[in-house]
């Protein structure tokens, strides 16, 4: 079973599709989550109805759902599972977090909540450090990795007077100097063996001062942030101030991203703003960072015949002429369209 750690391939499960509603999508927040969804179940069951294709489709994917949780019980935790009879697909992750119980009946694979969990509990490296010790580690949906400790004791700044003082202060300087660079080094090593976006810094000011002069520039082209603390207080109340930087930068980040699109919308530039819009330029590959309110929901329809996609509900297909058509979630859409490679 592929843990969330390792970070789902939204690339690959973007690119599978089925013909018709053959795909289940189940987002489950524990163990309870199946019997949750009996009503949801036993519903688009009924729904299906008119649709013999699908709703044997349906039944097979449950039927598989059923099978697997006979062999492997589900103990604990949260998880997502992509089934398609049709395509003998199957596929079961761990998540990182509780997720809402949820189950959706589509032509590929609800990938929407993956998307947002990747986007929320995004890898980013964290340097907590003094002029005595460092430590520097990876946390990947939003669990710490392995730790590295450094050893700095740079001495503290003494009066000593005259030369001695000067020759003190040199090497002591040096000292920080030799401290940084080991943590940049090691920064540079986990960011080849798990590459991050953020780095997050915590400790004292001369010391993070240190490391930032220190930083390759494949590193300092990242998002680099750092916070002053007094590190003599417990480990739970360090760590939620760099768990609230992360999240206060986080936040920074997505609005500065908007103040972006809505700048070059006024001035026509670079940007796509309403549904039709953004689909049109989701379909031409034109769209490098797409913004979205959290709870937001919009219909389109995909025709069964041609599989065209449209932002609206017409009663035939615009393509082809069909009224073949089924709703679908035009975000979670988006998200297939941007998660697939560019010609």
């Amino acid at each position: 079973m592929p843990d969330f750690s390792n970070q789902v391939d939204l690339r690959k499960l973007a690119e599978i599709s089925a013909p018709d509603r053959a795909f289940l999508s189940l987002y489950l927040s524990g163990p309870a989550g199946m019997s949750a969804l009996g009503k949801r179940i036993r519903t688009d069951r009924a729904l299906l109805m008119e649709h013999a294709d699908e709703l044997e489709y349906f039944d097979r994917n449950m039927k598989t759902v059923e099978d697997y949780f006979k062999r492997n019980p589900h103990k604990s935790g949260s998880l997502c599972l992509f089934t398609c009879w049709v395509l003998d697909f199957f596929e079961v992750y761990t998540l990182p977090v509780a997720v809402p119980d949820l189950l959706w009946v589509d032509s590929s694979p609800y990938i929407r909540p993956l998307a947002e969990l990747q986007d929320e509990y995004e890898n980013y490296a964290v340097v907590v450090a003094d002029n005595r010790s460092a430590k520097v580690f990876l946390v990947a949906s939003s669990v710490a990795g392995r730790e590295v400790q450094i050893a700095g004791n740079v001495k503290n700044h003494v009066k000593v007077g005259g030369w001695s003082q000067k020759r003190y202060e040199r090497r002591r300087d040096k000292q920080l100097q030799n401290y940084a660079k080991d943590i940049a080094d090691e920064l540079m090593e986990l960011d080849q063996e798990n590459a991050f976006r953020r780095v997050l810094m915590v400790g004292s000011k001369e010391t993070l001062r240190a490391i930032r002069a220190a930083l390759p520039n494949q590193i300092a082209r990242k998002s680099v942030e750092d916070k002053a603390l007094d590190l003599g207080k417990s480990d739970d109340w360090v760590q939620k101030e760099i768990f609230d930087l992360f999240v206060e930068q986080e936040r920074a980040s997505e609005q500065a991203l908007w103040e972006v699109i809505k700048s070059q919308q006024l001035k026509s530039g670079l940007a796509a703003v309403g549904i039709e819009d953004v689909l049109h330029a989701a379909k031409a590959g034109r769209v490098d960072k797409l913004v979205v309110t959290r709870n937001a929901h919009f219909d389109g329809v995909r025709c069964r015949d041609c599989e065209h996609l449209e932002a609206s509900t017409p009663s035939e297909c615009s393509h082809c002429g069909s009224t073949s058509l089924f709703k679908v979630g035009l975000v979670n859409e988006f998200v297939e369209l941007l998660s697939l490679p560019t010609a």
